[in-house]
C-alpha cells in the first residue's frame, strides 16, 4: 500500500505539474481557491477558515460530486448519497494534510480512516478514501484530479475502485485552500 500511495503521489504531482503548465491562466481566473499540488512551500500551510473561501471550496466539492456521479451513473451504478458526517471527517483530515503539507492517507498521530469516520458518528462496515492536491485554483483542477484518478488501469486503480464502487454508498468530499493557494481535496466513500 505503501508504495502505490507513493506511486500515485507521484502521478498525481505529474498531473498537476501538466495543469499548471497547460492552464496557467485558470490560475489567474480562480474562484479564490488553489488545488495543492507539486510546488511544496517552504512552511507548513495552514489552513484558511473564511466563509467566502468555504463557499467556493463548497462549489467545488460539488462539481466533484457531480463528476463523480455522473461516471458511476455511466457504469451503470447507482448514485451515492452525500454524507455531511463524512465531509466533515475529510475535512479535518484536509486540514491535517494542509497543515503538515504532506499528501497521505494516515499521518502520524492521526487515526486511521476507520476509526475516524467512527468518530464522525457512522457506524459502517466499508469504508475507502480518495485524496488529492493541485496548484489549480480552479474547479477545473479538482476535475483535473478526478479525470486522473478515472483513468488508472489496473492494477494500480485504487481510487477509480473506490469511485465505482459497489461497496459504498455514500460519500463527503471536502476541498480546502491552504494559505499557500493549495488545494488539498479528500473524498471518504462509506457503506453504513
Amino acid at each position: 500500500m505503501l508504495v502505490r500511495r507513493k506511486f500515485w503521489y507521484r502521478v498525481i504531482s505529474i498531473l498537476a505539474i501538466l495543469v499548471v503548465g497547460v492552464g496557467i491562466y485558470g490560475l489567474l481566473q480562480s474562484l479564490g481557491n488553489a488545488l495543492s499540488g507539486s510546488a511544496a512551500p517552504t512552511a507548513p500551510a495552514e489552513a484558511q477558515s473564511g466563509a467566502a473561501s468555504s463557499t467556493t471550496e463548497s462549489q467545488i466539492a460539488q462539481a466533484v460530486f457531480a463528476a463523480i456521479n455522473k461516471d458511476r451513473e455511466a457504469a451503470g451504478l447507482p448514485a451515492l448519497g452525500w454524507s455531511d458526517a463524512l465531509v466533515q471527517g475529510a475535512h479535518k483530515h484536509n486540514q491535517a494534510m494542509a497543515s503538515a503539507n504532506q499528501l497521505s492517507h494516515q499521518l502520524p498521530g492521526e487515526a486511521d480512516l476507520g476509526k475516524r469516520v467512527t468518530q464522525d458518528g457512522l457506524k459502517w462496515w466499508w469504508v475507502g478514501e480518495n485524496i488529492g492536491q493541485t496548484t489549480d485554483a480552479t474547479v477545473n483542477g479538482a476535475l483535473a484530479i478526478h479525470k486522473a484518478m478515472m483513468a488508472e488501469q489496473p492494477p494500480e486503480d485504487g481510487h477509480r475502485k473506490n469511485i465505482l464502487t459497489t461497496e459504498g454508498k455514500l460519500i463527503g468530499i471536502d476541498v480546502l485552500i491552504d494559505a499557500n493557494h493549495q488545494l488539498w481535496i479528500t473524498e471518504d466513500f462509506a457503506k453504513v
